[in-house]
């Protein structure tokens, strides 16, 4: 008879994940492609963070929630200028959608396994 050891899970380390806000989307027109956000729908495991690069001209925000119901108060990045980043990191499992606020077309969502 051959012992085998136990195999250990080995934690893995926290990812952080990348959405672009890629250039022209300030202009309707993109909703139904769902391209405002690329990608427009992220999975990540808790403990993962996201960073968004405003890869556009205009000024927009990552804010959770939806245009609908508005802001829940989970994210929020304020106004981020062209050629800068936000990042949030998720701690919890669920489905975070987010939208701009500027620009309430512009919308994504996160799933936290």
């Amino acid at each position: 008879e051959v012992s085998v050891p136990p195999v250990s899970a080995m934690p893995i380390a926290p990812i952080t994940h990348n959405v672009s806000i890629p250039q022209g989307v300030a202009s309707p027109g993109l909703e139904a492609t769902q391209d405002c956000c690329v990608p427009y729908a992220l999975e990540i495991k808790v403990g993962d963070t996201v960073l968004w690069s405003n890869d556009d001209t205009a000024a927009h925000t990552v804010s959770s929630g939806t245009p609908e119901e508005g802001m829940d108060g989970i994210f929020d990045s304020s106004l981020f200028m062209a050629g800068t980043t936000f990042e949030f990191t998720f701690d919890k499992a669920g489905t975070f959608p987010y939208f701009c606020m500027v620009h309430p077309w512009m919308t994504g969502t996160v799933e936290v396994e």
